[in-house]
């Protein structure tokens, strides 16, 4: 990926966000949480390794927001313990997508009606 920069005589000052465009929407949907992030960073004095403690938080939100590991995690955690209770036989609550398919989903905060 640098070869391809240095080809074109561009020099890269470290890691950098991508342009902050979306590919549907004016704005990336990470570039806000980043913008705080670097904010953070610029506004903190000392060495970077306390600057990267201050902000800890921030980053911690910008790389979830770009990876989605923890959603990820939490919704594996979800459909284990789902998979578990239909082999104990426990009774388990029916998916949105069982709801839609029989016809009793309702949107909450609505006054639609199937």
């Amino acid at each position: 990926f640098f070869l391809f920069w240095r080809r074109l005589g561009l020099r890269l000052q470290g890691p950098r966000m991508a342009s902050g465009f979306g590919t549907r929407a004016p704005v990336g949907r990470c570039f806000p949480v980043y913008r705080e992030f670097a904010e953070c960073i610029s506004e903190k004095s000392g060495s970077p390794s306390e600057k990267a403690a201050a902000c800890a938080e921030l980053r911690e939100d910008y790389v979830e927001c770009l990876h989605h590991k923890k959603e990820i995690t939490r919704l594996n955690a979800l459909s284990d313990e789902r998979a578990r209770k239909i082999k104990a036989g426990e009774p388990v609550p029916s998916t949105l997508t069982e709801d839609a398919k029989s016809g009793t989903f309702r949107l909450p905060f609505t006054n639609v009606k199937s």
